[in-house]
């Protein structure tokens, strides 16, 4: 093995795709081709020397040793990052811009007060503001393309090179034009929607990703009406009657009186868990520190 066989892209490439487990989704996350993703895995099982997937059809599997190279790339990178932020200080250097990620469905009520919070702990703190979803929020949380992130963390995988804080969790509810007929307070069974038209995002999202568990659980397929790439225009869609939508209840923030929300029946039912996610080399950063009390102080 020679030492340019194994890089830190090709690494950055299988710890994505091991988070996706499907080339289409990874190659989304990255903002490359599935023929681009497909080649650098099997380029880095040559380069290791052994088979890393099974090829199932068109998928493939993870094998165990897939596993072993997942942990011990997470803390390869984790170790370099370590290593260029403590070359930095040593150096005198900080990052002038603090960069934080956020859900575009937080930035109306919760992300102003926890901004307010923090630049009250350190008023001289330079703030960026970076909106995503949660699978490219995570995305540029691992490459240090921002500091921290305030993203869904239920289905987050408990990595030792992150640290996770839970501050709310919040239920995903049917949400229907306000003027809609079958609207209520009553639990509604998913069963009763089959064939109705529904507005949906796409899996990148978490919402995506927990609507269709949703309708996995209820047994159904949805009629997908339209596909919107953000939830501010997924709600407006269902507030103009394209179709129906699962949204989790902090939408009623954005646009309070304009969709009516129905509770979904416990079995259907889906809670997602808002947390703020950093790396752990960054925790001895005073802005982290704040931004952590900020917002627990914000939420709790």
């Amino acid at each position: 093995m020679s030492s340019d066989e194994i890089t830190l892209r090709k690494l950055e490439i299988f710890l994505v795709f091991m988070r996706e487990r499907h080339l289409a989704r990874a190659a989304e996350a990255l903002s490359l081709s599935s023929v681009s993703v497909h080649k650098a895995i099997h380029s880095l099982e040559a380069a290791v020397g052994c088979p890393l997937f099974a090829h199932r059809s068109r998928s493939l599997e993870p094998l165990d040793s897939a596993f072993v190279l997942e942990r011990h790339a997470s803390d390869i990178i984790e170790r370099i990052q370590r290593s260029v932020d403590d070359t930095r200080a040593a150096a005198g250097i900080s990052p002038s811009i603090f960069r934080i990620g956020s859900l575009y469905s937080l930035t109306v009520a919760l992300v102003p007060r926890i901004i307010n919070a923090l630049k009250a702990e350190v008023p001289d703190c330079d703030i960026e503001l970076v909106l995503g979803s949660n699978a490219d929020l995570e995305d540029k949380l691992q490459a240090g393309d921002i500091d921290a992130a305030l993203i869904c963390v239920h289905e987050l995988s408990r990595r030792r090179h992150r640290i996770v804080k839970t501050l709310f969790d919040d239920e995903i509810h049917l949400a229907q034009a306000a003027d809609a007929k079958s609207a209520g307070d009553a639990p509604v069974d998913l069963r009763r929607y089959d064939g109705e038209p529904f507005v949906m995002l796409s899996q990148e999202f978490s919402t995506g990703r927990d609507s269709y568990r949703m309708f996995l659980e209820a047994g159904i397929t949805p009629r997908v009406a339209l596909r919107a790439n953000d939830i501010f225009t997924l709600t407006s869609l269902v507030k103009g009657g394209v179709g129906h939508a699962l949204l989790p209840k902090r939408i009623d923030d954005i646009y309070p009186g304009a969709l009516a929300f129905s509770p979904v029946v416990e079995n259907q039912r889906v809670t997602q868990t808002i947390g703020l996610c950093y790396l752990k080399s960054r925790r001895a950063d005073e802005r982290i520190a704040a931004l952590e009390k900020a917002a627990i102080a914000v939420t709790g």
